[in-house]
């Protein structure tokens, strides 16, 4: 099939509309208030309430964590001086998941092995958690072990 942008376009709609249909199950279990399945207007505020509250709760512990001249930013010096701090920090976090839930020793999480690792980093590193970027901490995502998976096939 040649991309066009009719393809294109009919592609970004189904996947606003599967995305608008089906949220993830834990947003549904924390924000679907009638049980229907799907989150309604009121819903999707309450969900973007939270969301915008979390944010800011973890700017403040970055703020907090490394604005050392109290400017109420983080300047290009200062990020510069946290991501190493931070990228260690994720890295001996990755090892000890790694290290808990990797049941055939290949150094990556399969689906299987990664389903209390969530749950674990949460109740073990939740700053972590809330920082966490899924690449940093899980090796590749559920799409990328598909894609992977989709690519050793062909070859």
């Amino acid at each position: 099939m040649c991309a066009n942008a009719e393809n294109i376009e009919g592609n970004a709609k189904d996947f606003r509309a599967k995305a608008a249909q089906a949220p993830p199950k834990r947003i549904l279990d924390k924000f679907d208030q009638d049980g229907d399945g799907l989150l309604s207007e009121s819903e999707r505020n309450n969900l973007k309430q939270a969301m915008s509250q979390r944010r800011e709760a973890v700017k403040a512990k970055m703020l907090k964590r490394f604005d050392s001249d109290q400017d109420g930013q983080l300047s290009p010096e200062e990020k510069n001086a946290a991501a190493p701090i931070l990228a260690e920090e994720r890295k001996k976090i990755k090892a000890a998941i790694v290290e808990q839930f990797d049941k055939d020793n290949d150094g990556k999480l399969s689906i299987d092995e990664r389903k209390g690792s969530r749950e674990w980093l949460k109740q073990n590193h939740p700053d972590a958690f809330a920082l966490r970027k899924a690449k940093a901490c899980f090796g590749k995502g559920p799409r990328g072990q598909k894609r992977e998976a989709k690519k050793n096939k062909l070859n």
